[in-house]
């Protein structure tokens, strides 16, 4: 399993779960034209992906 523990780090999947001790947020927020996203921030958390982004058809 990687661990990303760096500054600006990321991670990317359909679906995202979290254990946290603290939660800020959810604030909502723009993705692109009408459609929206949320965005938080989580203290002393770990993630791990639930569900990965599906691989481009080639």
């Amino acid at each position: 399993m990687t661990v990303l523990r760096e500054k600006h780090d990321g991670i990317q999947g359909k679906r995202i779960m979290y254990v946290a001790r603290k939660v800020e947020g959810p604030w909502l927020i723009r993705k692109s034209a009408s459609h929206r996203g949320v965005r938080g921030v989580l203290y002393d958390a770990d993630a791990y992906i639930d569900r990965p982004l599906e691989k481009a058809r080639s």
